[in-house]
């Protein structure tokens, strides 16, 4: 009889600690799995927006009157938005090797052009820019 009012309650105690620790540890994953999901998200549609700008380069490099010696700034529809591509800009210009044409006018050179597209989401504020350097084989005089 006496060891029943001896008894102090430290079971329940310690059972209600452990109950505190073990919440906290599934509130805290919780929380980090909602973090992931976030970053998750984000990486996700700067991907995408990456894919958008490249798309807009890769429509302008096969667009050649985009490669002349007046060129504009232009804009490309793509799923994600309009995307603002630079005029493209010569950085060098070589004669290309085996011709052996008498009038160099028309001896082809190759030449390095450098392309620079931007779209930001409106959606989620992320902005991608992307820059694409193109050779391309063309006649004399192209190249300022």
């Amino acid at each position: 009889m006496n060891t029943l009012h001896g008894q102090s309650g430290a079971t329940l105690v310690t059972a209600l600690i452990f109950l505190v620790i073990m919440t906290l540890f599934a509130v805290s994953s919780i929380n980090m799995s909602t973090v992931n999901f976030k970053i998750v998200a984000n990486m996700q549609a700067q991907k995408q927006i990456d894919a958008a700008v490249q798309d807009a380069i890769e429509q302008t490099i096969s667009t050649m009157n985009q490669f002349n010696l007046t060129p504009a700034l232009s804009t490309v529809s793509t799923t994600m938005g309009i995307v603002d591509v630079s005029p493209p800009d010569c950085l060098d210009s070589q004669v290309a090797t085996g011709y052996s044409a008498v009038v160099e006018s028309i001896i082809p050179e190759d030449n390095t052009w450098e392309l620079s597209a931007t779209l930001e989401d409106s959606i989620t504020g992320a902005v991608s820019t992307i820059h694409q350097g193109v050779e391309i084989r063309m006649l004399a005089g192209n190249c300022p």
